[in-house]
C-alpha cells in the first residue's frame, strides 16, 4: 500500500484533454484606467469577468503554485521573462474557469455527489490501471481497487481525486452538449479518403519566383496607391496604439556583479571547512525555492537532465567533494556529489547545490527607480523629448499594436495595455515595471478599427506588387518552355535545354507536404487532375512556376474504403467537435467584459 501511495499523482480526469485541445488564447483585456485599477488593487481585486471579481489572494495562491511546479520541473529558479509568463498562464487559468462556471450556470450543468461516487468506483485512473499492486495475475483486479479506495491512509489521495473530478466532470458535460448533433456526410467521408489515400507520382521543372525578384525595382506610386484602392478589405485593423517609451533596465552593475562572485568564494570557504554541513549552509544560503528546504538536495539525476556546465562538474567529482563555484545562466553554483550509482548501464549522480542569483542589488534597483522617477517628473515640465534628451535616454517606439497582453519590445505588459487604450493621447504612464525594467510610456497615437492607412503598408504593397511582377516573368518562361515540349518524354530534354533541374516525387496525397512545393497548393490541383503520362501547362504558387508531368497514378479502391472508413470517421468527428468547442470558447471569450487591473512586481 505505501509503495502505491508513493507513486500517486494528482489525476486529471481523461475528459479535461479532449476538452482543452485547441484551447491556446489570449485574454483580451477590455478597459479600465490604471487609477482604477491601483483603486481596485486596493480592494484585493485583480481583475472582472463579466462583471465578477478575481481577488488578488486566489491569484497570488495559484501563481505561487504554478511557480513551484516550473521550479519543480526545471531544477532551478525561473528567470524574469519565464515568471512574467507564468503570471500571465496564471492570469488565463483563472479568466477560463471563471467563463466556464458562468456558462455551467447559464446552460443548468450541475454535478451530483452520485455521478461522482459512481465514477470513483467504476472508473479508476488510467495510472492505477496499471499499478501492480492492483492486479492479479497481470489484469486490473477491481476488488483490489475498490479495497485500496477503501483503506483510510487512501484518504489524501482520494479527496484529489474527487477534487479533479467534480472539475472536469462538468467539462465533459459542456462538451457533450456543444457537440451533440455533430455528424460526418457520406460526401464529407468520401472527400476525406481521396485527400488522404488518392495517389500520384510525378516529375516537375520548378522555376522559381525569386529568380525574377527584383527588390530594387521601381514602383510608381500611382500604381501602389491603385493596388491599394482595389485590396483595401485585405488591410482591416483592429482599434490600435502607438506609444514612444523609456526603459531603465534591471542590469546588475559590476559591483553587483563582483558581490555575487565574492559572496560565492565565501560560502565556498566556509563549505571546505572541516566539519561544514552543506545541507545546513545551502538551507542558509542557496537561492533556489526549489530545493533549499531540502538543504540543497537534487536527488539522483542522469546525463542530460541537468544543464551542460552542471553536469559536467557533478560527473566529474567525486563523492563528498565539493565544487569551487562556476557559473551558469542560473547565477552561481558550489556543488557537493554525495553519491554515485549506476541504474540500467547508466551513472547516476546525487548532489547537492547552494546557488546565489545574479540580478540587480536592491541598491541597483532603488537607484533605476530613483533615475526613472526623476524622469517621470522632467516628462511633466519639459515633455517627454526634451527630458530623454537632457538625460541622455533612448525612446523607442513600439509601433501600433492590438489591445491584448503584449506590448511590442516590451513583452507583457497589460497594465501599461489598459493605459494605452483607456487615457488619452499624449498621456504619460506612472513608472511601470514588466519584471525587467522600469518603464515611462507616452501615447503617441491611438487608430479605430478600420483600414489601415495607405503610409504604413506601401512597404507591404509594394513587396506584392514586386513579386506579381516576378511571377508574370516565370510564368511567361514556363510557357516559352512548355511549347517546347511535344511530348511526355520531352520533358527531360526541356530541362537541360532549360539548364533547370528536372525533379521527381515518391507517391503523395493531396494531404502531404512536398520540399520544394509545399501542401495543398495549385501543385496538387494540377497533379491529381492530370492522367498519367501528360504534362501541365504552367502552374503557378507563391514560391515558383512548375511544369508537371504525373507518372503514375493509384487510385482509391472500394476494398480500401471499406478498410479505412470507420477510424477516419471517427478523426472527421473529433476534428468537427474540437472546432466546435474552440469556435464556441472563442465567442465566449469575445462577448466577455474581462478586465485586468494587474501591476507588475505582485
Amino acid at each position: 500500500m505505501k509503495a502505491m501511495r508513493s507513486q500517486m499523482k494528482v489525476i486529471m480526469w481523461i475528459v479535461a484533454v479532449a476538452m482543452v485541445v485547441g484551447f491556446g488564447f489570449i485574454i483580451t483585456g477590455t478597459g479600465g484606467n490604471l487609477g482604477k485599477s491601483q483603486s481596485k488593487l486596493a480592494q484585493g481585486i485583480v481583475g472582472e469577468v463579466d462583471g465578477q471579481s478575481i481577488s488578488l489572494r486566489q491569484y497570488q495562491e495559484i501563481y505561487r503554485q504554478n511557480l513551484q511546479n516550473y521550479r519543480q520541473q526545471s531544477g532551478g529558479e525561473p528567470d524574469e521573462a519565464t515568471a512574467k509568463q507564468i503570471e500571465n498562464q496564471t492570469w488565463q487559468s483563472l479568466v477560463e474557469e471563471m467563463l466556464l462556471q458562468q456558462a455551467y450556470r447559464k446552460l443548468g450543468i450541475k454535478t451530483f455527489d452520485e455521478e461522482v461516487v459512481s465514477i470513483i468506483r467504476n472508473s479508476p485512473p488510467q495510472e492505477l490501471r496499471g499499478n501492480e499492486n492492483l492486479m492479479t495475475n497481470g489484469v486490473f483486479d477491481i476488488q483490489k481497487y475498490h479495497a485500496f479506495i477503501s483503506h483510510p491512509q487512501s484518504m489524501p489521495w482520494l479527496l484529489d481525486y474527487e477534487i479533479q473530478i467534480k472539475k472536469q466532470l462538468p467539462l465533459q458535460k459542456l462538451r457533450l452538449q456543444l457537440v451533440a448533433g455533430i455528424r460526418v456526410t457520406d460526401q464529407e467521408l468520401k472527400e476525406a479518403f481521396i485527400d488522404k489515400f488518392d495517389r500520384v507520382r510525378a516529375s516537375y521543372i520548378a522555376i522559381p519566383l525569386g529568380a525574377f525578384y527584383n527588390p530594387n525595382q521601381e514602383i510608381s506610386q500611382d500604381r501602389i496607391a491603385g493596388y491599394y484602392q482595389e485590396h483595401r478589405s485585405e488591410y482591416q485593423a483592429p482599434e490600435r496604439a502607438n506609444l514612444e517609451f523609456v526603459a531603465f533596465a534591471h542590469s546588475p552593475t559590476e559591483k553587483d556583479l563582483q558581490a555575487v562572485k565574492d559572496r560565492i568564494g565565501e560560502i565556498y570557504q566556509e563549505a571546505r571547512t572541516p566539519g561544514a554541513d552543506f545541507a545546513e549552509l545551502a538551507m542558509t544560503y542557496s537561492e533556489d525555492p526549489g530545493t533549499t528546504e531540502k538543504g540543497g538536495d537534487l536527488g539522483f539525476f542522469g546525463r542530460g537532465q541537468m544543464i551542460p556546465e552542471f553536469e559536467k562538474v557533478a560527473f566529474e567529482m567525486a563523492p563528498g567533494k565539493v565544487s569551487p563555484p562556476f557559473q551558469t545562466q542560473f547565477g552561481w553554483h558550489i556543488v557537493k556529489v554525495e553519491e554515485k550509482k549506476t541504474e540500467q548501464g547508466k551513472p547516476m549522480v546525487r548532489a547537492r547545490h547552494i546557488l546565489l542569483r545574479i540580478k540587480a542589488s536592491e541598491e541597483t534597483l532603488a537607484d533605476l527607480r530613483i533615475k526613472s522617477d526623476i524622469f517621470n517628473d522632467a516628462v511633466k515640465e519639459q515633455g517627454f523629448e526634451k527630458a530623454a534628451a537632457e538625460q541622455g535616454l533612448e525612446i523607442v517606439k513600439t509601433g501600433f499594436f492590438p489591445r491584448g497582453f503584449y506590448v511590442p519590445r516590451l513583452g507583457s505588459m497589460p497594465e501599461l495595455v489598459n493605459f494605452a487604450f483607456d487615457e488619452s493621447q499624449g498621456s504619460v504612464s506612472p513608472v511601470l515595471d514588466n519584471g525587467q525594467s522600469y518603464v515611462v510610456a507616452r501615447i503617441l497615437d491611438r487608430q479605430k478599427k478600420g483600414i489601415k492607412p495607405l503610409a504604413e503598408v506601401e512597404q507591404l504593397i509594394r513587396s506584392k506588387i514586386l513579386m506579381e511582377m516576378a511571377k508574370a516573368e516565370a510564368q511567361a518562361m514556363a510557357q516559352n518552355l512548355r511549347s517546347q515540349i511535344a511530348n511526355p518524354g520531352e520533358l527531360e530534354k526541356a530541362a537541360k535545354a532549360a539548364n533547370a533541374k528536372l525533379e521527381t516525387t515518391g507517391e503523395f496525397s493531396r494531404a502531404d507536404f512536398l520540399p520544394n512545393v509545399g501542401n495543398q497548393n495549385e501543385f496538387f490541383a494540377a497533379a491529381f487532375s492530370l492522367a498519367p503520362g501528360t504534362v501541365s501547362g504552367p502552374v503557378a504558387t507563391d514560391q515558383a512556376v512548375y511544369i508537371i508531368r504525373v507518372d503514375s497514378h493509384n487510385p482509391i479502391n472500394q476494398e480500401l474504403f471499406n478498410q479505412e472508413a470507420g477510424k477516419l470517421e471517427q478523426e472527421l468527428i473529433q476534428k468537427k467537435q474540437n472546432e466546435a468547442i474552440q469556435n464556441w470558447y472563442q465567442s465566449l471569450q469575445n462577448n466577455a467584459n474581462i478586465r485586468d487591473y494587474r501591476v507588475a512586481g505582485m
